[in-house]
């Protein structure tokens, strides 16, 4: 008997993975113009033969040793890809192709078996075999050929295929791959016609091959994870759930004429959907003012799409850029529908709790782990990053949940985020997304980027969405332009501090580009604002997530008669729920500027109209360009040349003059990760980020008791000898979320290897002890004009005599 992992014979492992890969891809209705069938039918050959090579002897007694010894090589991925592309190109001899299908489907097959207990390398490298030929042939030699062959006879016949062991014993000693595969390469990839391939030809063989590559990944991690457990069924949402909450809440029964308004956004979009939606149509957007409803608009037409579909694999995948909008919107959908169980309703993020419930039982940390991240679950609320991270991957742990990305409804919540250098790599990859893996996707912002062109290729569901950003009701601020004269930052401070103690009735917000300038403008105000008639907030990356929640927690819910003044960088422009009387804005992006806007008189509450006054600060306009990137400030000027006042009403028109301009330039463009994506460079697409990763070191800071047992926490598992690797990260995971609360990553400046701090490194972090504070961090409680945070602190030199 043969064995794939301890007690688990070989055969029953295979069987189960194929059947597994041949019923998730039979599940999926998918556009990639191969014969009925086949998709589903390479999918079982692949888990059929994906581990065959772990029949070898050298295998077999590694596995069942009781020390795993190694007496001969015992890795099984390469022998077994060669013998897949073999199996392959035989069964395909049935099947009318064009040639480029039957010539390549082969080698991805190949390259999704050779790399499934690994990440993806760029396609071309992957065919070069001399240097592992030796170890092929020694292995070759060692099976139980006639237990592979009985293996293979009987796994086969699900397909009425028979293949001929021996006939892969003879390819492999004679080496014919070596040639076979190297000039592949070169006759079909350097030299051929692969290069000559429409664009759109080369990104269907990128998603045919991420597609199969995550299907096996998630069939064969599945039977080893859940162990013969089945994956919990994905229950679909009904609208009724979502109607039953609306009339709970009386939204079916509007008490003013905002709340009409909202209504009608609701109605209005849902109709228009019913009207234009069409199957051979998969991009939507919902574009609305703030405030209007937008989260459970688009929830409902994400539904009512998925009900058109009827299709068993669907998901709705909810995609948000931050964090905290996430926790919020998830709690909200949790009240629609009732507090459901994991497989209806998901959150995933990195710090979001890695327990999956079912009825009344939580799974064990590995299995929530896995069904989390594999998005095993009706609706799931997550990240760009972790949506665009799987698109553009080369990593096995992202790529497992591509065939629940298949056939899905994505929403995409406050899209503008996404940079504009990256809109021609999403607009590709969205449309062959929709075309190949029937999936539909809905764009939803105030301030609508054009990385799609309207009603051509992407339909409005907001019929005449314009009239509602025109509505008296979002008449709630003016911009005010004060750039077409630069100040210095001494006199931008001192206009804030005037209008401060004229305004003392009124709570301000200033927004500045970059944290010093932040920290310089918060002491400045701080120290020139009596504590007696206005509290003064420093909100910055530099302090802790904690301090920043109990921050604008306060603000939110201040009844008191002090003056609210907030300094911050951007942070606060989009995700944080707060309402100000006035804004003061140092010049950036307009799209930016807008979502500033958006922080004053959010719910028409003050009663007049908010003021926002925008300005430049000579000081500042090469790290604004460092920031953001000078051709934004630039376009963002040129739309506003001759704007000193707009109310916002006018916003509209500003935003879709400056993305206009934006399409221009993004239009010329060569996106570096698309072309690796249609060359099938697979590890150089794997270097996509969709936030640039920066030089930073970690501080953890214990303001509390909490933060203090927390760390003790994360010392003890850190220290615990008695756990591998995996285990002590899972058992961090279950303090992970409440850890990080006091964690501040700190960039490392330019030049220095290490951020300043006055004591060394421990467990990774520098830390800020709570009986004995670190000189580098700032914080006193509830005294908020002490509460700097990060501060870089240089120690003087000791001069010894």
């Amino acid at each position: 008997m043969l064995y794939s992992h301890p007690g688990v014979p070989l055969i029953d492992h295979l069987r189960k993975v194929a059947v597994s890969c041949r019923q998730l891809l039979k599940d999926r209705i998918t556009g990639f113009g191969l014969p009925d069938g086949l998709l589903s039918d390479l999918g079982y050959l692949a888990g059929v033969t994906h581990d065959v090579a772990k029949g070898t002897r050298y295998f077999q007694h590694y596995l069942l040793s009781p020390n795993h010894e190694v007496i001969g090589p015992k890795e099984h991925a390469l022998l077994s890809s060669l013998l897949t592309k073999m199996v392959v190109e035989q069964y395909l001899t049935r099947f009318d192709l064009d040639d480029t299908d039957r010539q390549l489907l082969p080698y991805l097959v190949f390259t999704a078996i050779k790399r499934h207990h690994g990440n993806l390398k760029d396609f071309t490298k992957e065919l070069f075999l001399e240097e592992k030929a030796d170890i092929l042939s020694e292995q070759i030699e060692v099976f139980d050929e006639p237990a592979i062959q009985d293996i293979l006879n009987k796994l086969l016949e699900v397909v009425d295929f028979q293949f001929d062991w021996s006939r892969f014993k003879t390819y492999v000693q004679e080496k014919t791959y070596l040639d076979e595969y190297a000039n592949f390469s070169f006759d079909f990839f350097d030299l051929g016609d692969y290069k000559d391939l429409p664009t759109e030809t080369k990104n269907r063989y990128f998603y045919w091959h991420q597609l199969f590559y995550g299907t096996l990944l998630l069939s064969d991690k599945s039977d080893v994870i859940l162990k013969g457990l089945e994956a919990p069924l994905a229950t679909q949402p009904a609208l009724k759930s979502l109607a039953s909450f609306r009339q709970k809440h009386g939204f079916d029964r509007p008490k003013t004429s905002l709340d009409e308004l909202k209504n009608q956004a609701y109605h209005d979009t849902l109709r228009e959907l019913d009207t234009v939606f069409r199957t051979d149509q998969h991009l939507y957007s919902i574009t609305l003012p703030t405030g209007l409803g937008k989260t459970l608009t688009s929830l409902a037409t994400g539904i009512a799409i998925q009900q058109k579909l009827g299709l068993l694999a669907g998901r709705l995948i909810i995609t948000i850029p931050f964090t905290s909008i996430i926790d919020q919107n998830y709690a909200v959908f949790q009240e629609v529908f009732d507090n459901p169980p994991s497989n209806v309703l998901l959150k995933h993020h990195h710090l979001a709790e890695p327990a999956y419930k079912v009825e009344n039982d939580t799974f064990d940390q590995d299995k929530s782990q896995f069904l989390i991240e594999t998005w095993q679950s009706s609706i799931v609320v997550t990240t760009f990053v972790q949506l665009l991270e799987s698109l553009f991957s080369n990593d096995k742990t992202k790529l497992l949940k591509l065939p629940n990305l298949a056939n899905s409804v994505i929403i995409l919540d406050e899209v503008q985020q996404v940079k504009y250098e990256l809109w021609p790599l999403i607009r590709q990859a969205f449309m062959t997304l929709g075309k190949r893996y029937n999936c539909y996707f809905i764009l939803m912002s105030a301030t609508q980027p054009l990385i799609f062109k309207p009603e051509e290729e992407i339909k409005e569901l907001v019929p005449n969405y314009r009239a509602y950003f025109k509505s008296p009701h979002f008449n709630r601020t003016k911009l005010i332009n004060r750039t077409e004269k630069e100040v210095s930052f001494a006199e931008f401070q001192q206009d804030v501090i005037t209008y401060c103690r004229n305004h003392s009735n009124k709570n301000v917000l200033v927004i500045l580009n970059t944290k010093q300038a932040t920290l310089d403008c918060f002491k400045a105000i701080a120290n020139s604002l009596d504590e007696e008639t206005a509290d003064v907030y420093y909100l910055t990356t530099l302090i802790t997530p904690y301090e920043r929640k109990r921050i604008i927690d306060r603000i939110k819910t201040y009844k008191g008669s002090k003056q609210q003044v907030i300094i911050s960088t951007a942070l606060i422009e989009a995700g944080v729920d707060v309402s100000v009387h006035t804004v003061f804005r140092v010049l950036a992006p307009l799209d930016s500027i807008i979502q500033a806007a958006g922080r004053a008189n959010r719910y028409n509450e003050k009663g007049v109209i908010s003021e926002v006054f925008l300005y430049a600060i000579t000081e500042h306009r090469r790290a604004s360009g460092m920031v953001y990137g000078g051709d934004l400030l630039v376009k963002t000027g040129n739309v506003l040349k001759g704007v000193s006042e707009i109310d916002e009403h006018g916003y509209l028109f500003l935003i879709e003059a400056y993305f206009n301009e934006v399409r221009k330039q993004a239009d010329v463009l060569i996106s570096p990760e698309l072309t690796a994506l249609q060359a099938l460079d697979f590890e150089q697409v794997g270097a996509f980020e969709f936030v640039e990763e920066r030089n930073t070191e970690s501080v953890y800071v214990q303001l509390n008791e909490e933060a203090k047992q927390l760390w003790e926490q994360y010392v003890a598992i850190s220290e615990r000898k008695d756990l591998k690797p995996y285990e002590r990260k899972r058992e961090f995971s279950l303090i992970k979320a409440r850890f990080y609360d006091y964690v501040v990553n700190v960039p490392v400046p330019f030049g220095l290897k290490s951020i300043v701090f006055d004591s060394e490194k421990d467990h990774f972090f520098y830390i800020s002890h709570l009986t004995n504070p670190s000189r580098c961090y700032q914080y006193a409680g509830e005294d908020y004009r002490s509460n700097t945070g990060y501060t870089a602190i240089y120690q003087p030199l000791t001069v010894s005599h």
